[in-house]
């Protein structure tokens, strides 16, 4: 016997007594009776529950069912997750949450261009122990996956942003509020008051800087602020006043080609996101992570590279992360996950993802993240 399949032989065996012994309850929840967070830490006994690895969030959600009858409170197929929030959402919702957000043709370039990339199994490589840990902009991280700003979420659960931000506290996630939240920065703050989180600013109408936001802002423990782009015809003027206002790391999204990218290396931003936000690119948008590669390549050492529009799915992320990203931010997928359930949705969804991700690492033969490259992938 292998160590490999020794090590697998024994977690079956932990979890099937880890199923006589916890209550359905502990196993199907996204959270323990104590309220603890379901974090992966190395030295847990145990494949499911508090404490495991992501990758055995599916074991959690087997034992519930075969022990308890206990399903979990929605699909685990990320990919049916819009559908399914399409029922509960209001016309107003999905107008604003699902479809301004990105505009329909930006959400189409994007799906097309990611299925575009297919993974690469290594199946005969033994990648039982996997780290997805990082540090992004001086932010260690337990996984390269960050919340991305979405406005006015109250629109998709009463509970809005608070929901959202509390999720991301549990798994440790760093959480980016928008400007345009439903929720206020101190409602957040006191919802969610360890949590790692950012700030998302929209680019000043008129050039005019609220100097008194991004005070309240790193008050309520932002600690870096990320940037929408100029609209065309806008200046750069702005930026100074942000700087001034802002102490902190500051990230420019928005990027879609190696030129915005350099000049964002040259104005001193310390990341960028590739993302083609809004859908402010008309109907001829590019796929966002088609143009990651040169973009990851062109300012490669200068500036943390992000990728923001279109990851779905675990296969999403590992995509992107091969492609060049040093994280990815997801903004449907939770929201999805908010009008579902409210914050057990958020944290089912983002245990759907991070489980995903690190199952498709150990398919591709990684035992790191930052070890990816284009190698891992094929294109279709």
């Amino acid at each position: 016997m292998t160590a490999q399949t020794r090590r697998h032989f024994l977690e079956i065996a932990a979890a099937t007594a880890a199923a006589t012994v916890l209550p359905a309850p502990a196993l199907a929840a996204p959270r323990v009776a104590s309220g603890a967070p379901l974090l992966p830490m190395a030295d847990s006994p145990l494949p499911v529950g508090p404490g495991a690895p992501y990758g055995t969030y599916q074991s959690e959600i087997y034992i519930a069912g075969m022990s308890a009858d206990v399903d979990p409170i929605f699909t685990t197929n990320l990919s049916d997750l819009e559908a399914a929030a399409n029922k509960v959402l209001s016309e107003r919702a999905r107008r604003h949450l699902l479809a301004w957000a990105g505009g329909a043709n930006a959400v189409r370039a994007n799906a097309r261009a990611l299925d575009t990339w297919r993974i690469v199994p290594r199946m005969f490589i033994d990648r039982s122990e996997r780290d997805l840990t990082t540090t992004v902009l001086g932010v260690d991280m337990p996984a390269p996956v960050i919340l991305g700003p979405v406005g006015r979420q109250a629109l998709a659960h009463p509970d809005g942003e608070v929901a959202t931000a509390r999720a991301a506290d549990d798994l440790d996630l760093t959480y980016v509020h928008s400007s345009r939240a439903s929720k206020s920065l101190e409602e957040v703050a006191a919802a969610a008051p360890d949590g790692p989180r950012w700030f998302g600013l929209d680019w000043p109408d008129g050039g005019d800087v609220d100097p008194v936001l991004l005070t309240r802002a790193q008050a309520t423990g932002c600690t870096h602020l990320v940037l929408s782009p100029p609209q065309p015809g806008q200046g750069w003027a702005p930026l100074k006043a942000i700087r001034e206002a802002w102490d902190g790391p500051i990230v420019l999204s928005g990027i879609q080609n190696v030129q915005d990218a350099r000049i964002a290396a040259r104005r001193g931003f310390d990341g960028i996101v590739v993302s083609n936000e809004r859908g402010r690119r008309g109907p001829g948008v590019a796929g966002t992570v088609s143009v990651l590669p040169q973009i990851a390549d062109a300012v490669a050492g200068k500036l943390a590279v992000l990728f923001g529009s279109g990851a779905r799915t675990g296969t999403d992320v590992f995509r992107a992360l091969a492609l060049g990203a040093d994280a990815v931010l997801v903004g449907r997928p939770y929201v999805h996950g908010l009008a579902l359930a409210g914050e057990d949705g958020v944290t089912h969804m983002l245990r759907t993802l991070l489980a995903e991700t690190e199952i498709t690492l150990t398919i591709a033969g990684v035992g790191h993240h930052r070890d990816l490259d284009e190698s891992a992938l094929v294109r279709a």
